[in-house]
């Protein structure tokens, strides 16, 4: 119920940035500070004994993350060459597929019956290592079609999520009544990137009058094939079926926001259109992926 109502949201401000795109067009400027909104909400639900949880397997966490941060920039490239995607579209995939593990991945885990814990030790870990992949990823792929901006893009995932996560979990620390607002935060999330999203959209409208089938369909297999290989390399690496699926949710699963936020400031409206696409199909995938999952034990 709770995802279905998420992807409610995410329509329904897919929707308006389309029709009402002259309201949201003027809006880009907020992307970064609602962001950052976003990733302290997501710090407030971690805590210090998430991160020590990271120490207790780390292994497996450590081979999520890296498996996260091989898979999905790899298969941005490709799948782009493959379909013919433009330069401008083809930085928009090569950052949706260099950022971290979004915080729909532990809705998900939940809704398939996998291991939370997993889930969110994957998140936060990958969260921390933003700050190296992400820029160096988007360099290495995308450096050679546009001026990549290596040591601003560094500055700016720290800023953006790793100094908000931060806080939050001092916030957190601090003052532990907080906690009764756990529950609302992910639908304030939810409704910030959808938000992001419309703004995208708003910006791209002429775009969307002229899109390629090919870029919808490059950035549904980019989700789906992030998935299927995430439990493939799950089981290969010996886990049991539950983590398998975990990870393979944690790899599908991008935090498109920052993908957007990043687009916006360092590139051009058009490299956001990919992240935002992502966002809107890895949500409804997400659905369909966690009641598949849900039967396999």
């Amino acid at each position: 119920m709770q995802n279905l109502l998420s992807l409610l949201i995410l329509l329904l401000f897919s929707f308006a940035g389309i029709f009402m795109s002259d309201t949201f067009k003027g809006l880009k400027e907020l992307i970064v500070p609602l962001l950052t909104l976003v990733m302290l909400s997501m710090g407030i639900t971690l805590s210090k004994e998430d991160f020590k949880r990271i120490l207790q397997k780390p292994v497996i966490v450590i081979y999520g993350a890296l498996l996260h941060y091989s898979v999905m920039p790899l298969l941005a490239m490709l799948l782009s060459f493959i379909f013919g995607i433009s330069k401008e579209l083809y930085v928009g995939m090569v950052l949706v597929g260099s950022v971290p593990s979004g915080t729909a991945s532990n809705l998900i885990t939940y809704l398939a019956k996998g291991d939370l814990l997993y889930s969110v030790s994957i998140t936060a870990f990958s969260t921390l290592l933003a700050p190296i992949f992400t820029p160096l990823w988007t360099y290495t792929l995308a450096g050679k079609y546009v001026h990549v901006p290596l040591l601003d893009m560094v500055l700016d995932v720290l800023k953006i999520v790793i100094l908000p996560v931060v806080l939050g979990i001092l916030i957190k620390e601090l003052f532990p009544r907080i906690k009764v607002i756990e529950s609302f935060l992910p639908y304030a999330s939810v409704s910030v990137i959808g938000f992001i999203i419309a703004v995208v959209l708003s910006l791209n409208v002429e775009n969307l009058k002229k899109m390629d089938l090919m870029l919808l369909l490059a950035v549904f297999l980019h989700n789906i094939l992030g998935f299927l290989l995430g439990f493939l390399f799950g089981r290969l690496f010996g886990l049991d079926n539950r983590l398998s699926k975990t990870l393979s949710i944690e790899v599908g699963i991008q935090n498109s926001g920052l993908a957007v936020a990043l687009a916006i400031k360092h590139f051009s409206p058009l490299a956001s259109l990919p992240p935002a696409i992502f966002s809107l199909l890895q949500n409804v995938n997400g659905i369909i992926v966690s009641s598949i999952y849900k039967r396999i034990h």
